[in-house]
């Protein structure tokens, strides 16, 4: 990125340094596929959740009438 210094002329090179960019190690592949079945289980809790509570509905919605 290239700052303008107006005072001085010129142009300024300013870099950020790396342990700003990301904050510890690299994400290792093994963390990044822990990470996606986590993702993955999660969602697929939600899935069976919302299927549970359809299935009730439907069955009180029965018993009712």
């Amino acid at each position: 990125m290239a700052l303008m210094d107006a005072a001085r002329g010129r142009v300024s090179r300013h870099t950020p340094e790396a342990a700003s960019i990301t904050s510890g190690r690299p994400r290792t592949r093994r963390k990044a596929a822990v990470e996606l079945v986590a993702t993955f289980l999660v969602l697929m809790g939600i899935a069976i959740g919302i299927l549970v509570l359809r299935f009730a509905l439907v069955l009180m919605n029965g018993v009712l009438h």
